[in-house]
C-alpha cells in the first residue's frame, strides 16, 4: 500500500494523451477562404537573391585569396631569413678559412723563411758594406730619335697637297 501512495513523485500525466482543445471559431474566421498555393508560398524557406548569392561568393573569394597571399608571402620570408642565416655562417666560415689559409702562407713565404732558406739551401749571406760599389752615370742625360720610316701612298699624297697649298 505504501508503494501506490507514493506514486505522487511522479507525474504520469506528462505521458497521457491530451485532449485537443477545440476553440469556437468566430463567423469571420469560418467564412474565410486559404489559397492552398499562398500558404505554401507563405511557409516556404526564403529563397536567396542570386546577386546576393554571387556578392557573397566573391568576398569570401577574395578573403580567402588575401589570406592564401598572406600565409604564402610569410613563407617565403621565413625561407629568405632561414637562407640569410645559412649564408651568414658560410661567410664566417670561409672568413675563418682565409685567415688560417693566409697564415699558413705567411708561414711558409715570411721574410725569416725566405731568409733562412737563401742561407742555407742557396748559399747566400747579407751584404756587407765592404762588397757594395757603387757606380756613376755622369754622361748625362741623351736623347734618341727613332729613325723615319718610309712614307706610305696616301702620306706621299697628303704632302703633295700641303705643299701645293703652302706656296700660296
Amino acid at each position: 500500500m505504501a508503494l501506490i501512495e507514493r506514486n505522487t513523485a511522479y507525474d504520469f500525466s506528462l505521458f497521457e494523451e491530451e485532449e485537443e482543445v477545440v476553440l469556437q471559431e468566430s463567423e469571420s474566421q469560418k467564412n474565410k477562404v486559404y489559397d492552398i498555393r499562398t500558404e505554401r508560398i507563405r511557409r516556404r524557406k526564403p529563397r536567396v537573391d542570386p546577386l546576393t548569392a554571387v556578392v557573397g561568393f566573391a568576398v569570401s573569394a577574395l578573403v580567402i585569396v588575401a589570406l592564401t597571399s598572406i600565409i604564402h608571402g610569410q613563407a617565403q620570408l621565413t625561407e629568405l631569413n632561414q637562407q640569410i642565416s645559412d649564408a651568414q655562417v658560410e661567410l664566417t666560415q670561409m672568413q675563418s678559412y682565409y685567415t688560417q689559409m693566409e697564415m699558413k702562407v705567411e708561414n711558409k713565404l715570411g721574410p725569416s723563411v725566405v731568409e733562412e732558406y737563401a742561407k742555407n739551401v742557396l748559399g747566400m749571406e747579407k751584404t756587407q758594406s765592404s762588397r757594395k760599389e757603387f757606380i756613376s752615370l755622369s754622361e748625362g742625360d741623351k736623347a734618341v730619335v727613332a729613325s723615319s720610316r718610309e712614307k706610305n701612298i696616301f702620306e706621299m699624297i697628303a704632302d703633295a697637297f700641303k705643299s701645293v697649298w703652302s706656296n700660296e
